[in-house]
């Protein structure tokens, strides 16, 4: 893999920043790229592409729309909107993401990159904010011992790009999804929940959550008992799908497998539409969110005040 996806559109920050009453970033979208990644550059929104594009088309679209024909009930749409939406921090320069409640509704997961400055220094002004019809946004308490991240300074696309997070105010009404302890395996199938990545094919409400059914292509064990698996996928993800949720069934209970950390290089048109390959970076990377990652979130949701 050769590049994150850890994209902010300026339009969308702008407009979010207005809504929580934050500063308005600068008008920049940022990108990052494995190969330097705690460096991540300044680029215009105009050069963003639609790429990577995994196995054909661009598969995402509006969760109202597709839910329903990956097999998601009205009960679980509605769910899913209270629990998850935009992680963002409005520092110079901004970043933008998604997440999801994680054990309890005041804490989230989410890729550890989006909150971090190209210098390894913790981003300001950082929130969640769900896609439910009436919106509900509130800070993140990145305050000591109120998160936990896979390492102290997270690098981007790696088995410790993972972050959960206390929230300065539980989310009224919402119901966290279960984690998924069985390991994943090959082939199993995917519904990735993102907020609103850059470049999609398909037009989708700011407001309302994309969703893709894709599949696991190769479990990658995890190296020791402290470092969490990963996923390779099929998945669609260009800039802004760090963070997206990667939902299974098991025994008909709908659950959270992994988080989108990083991809192939998504500004490469070669690459749109192109077949799984991870060598040649048409794959995405997610973080299985059992073992490490779970224990953490056990941990800060047992010290919540």
């Amino acid at each position: 893999m050769r590049a994150s996806v850890v994209v902010v559109s300026a339009a969308l920050a702008v407009a979010l920043g207005a809504r929580i009453g934050l500063a308005t970033p600068p008008v920049a979208a940022v990108s990052s790229h494995l190969t330097d990644i705690a460096r991540p550059g300044v680029v215009s929104p105009d050069i963003v592409v639609p790429a990577n594009i995994i196995d054909g088309s661009d598969d995402r679209g509006s969760l109202l729309e597709l839910g329903p024909k990956l097999g998601l009930s009205p009960g679980e749409i509605a769910r899913i909107r209270r629990v998850s939406g935009y992680v963002g921090c409005l520092s110079s320069p901004p970043s933008m993401g998604a997440g999801m409640l994680f054990l309890d509704d005041r804490q989230i997961i989410t890729a550890a990159h989006i909150l971090f400055e190209p210098s390894g220094k913790p981003r300001r002004k950082c929130f969640f904010r769900t896609q439910d019809p009436e919106p509900f946004h509130t800070e993140l308490d990145l305050s000591s011992g109120a998160a936990r991240f896979g390492a102290k300074v997270p690098k981007a696309g790696s088995a410790q790009d993972f972050a959960v997070v206390r929230l300065i105010e539980p989310v009224p009404g919402a119901v966290p999804f279960p984690v998924a302890v069985s390991p994943a395996r090959a082939g199993e199938a995917l519904i990735v929940v993102t907020a609103h990545p850059a470049g999609m094919a398909r037009e989708v409400d700011k407001g309302v959550p994309v969703v893709q059914g894709c599949t696991v292509r190769r479990v990658v064990p995890s190296a020791s008992a402290a470092t969490a698996s990963q996923l390779r996928t099929d998945c669609d993800a260009t800039g802004s799908s760090s963070g997206g949720i990667n939902m299974t069934r098991v025994g008909g209970q709908l659950m959270l497998r992994a988080i989108t950390v990083a991809t192939g290089p998504w500004r490469n048109k070669r690459l749109e539409g192109a077949p799984f390959d991870e060598k040649a970076g048409s794959a995405t990377i997610a973080i299985a969110l059992d073992g490490p990652v779970l224990a953490a979130a056990r941990t800060l949701s047992a010290e919540a005040p």
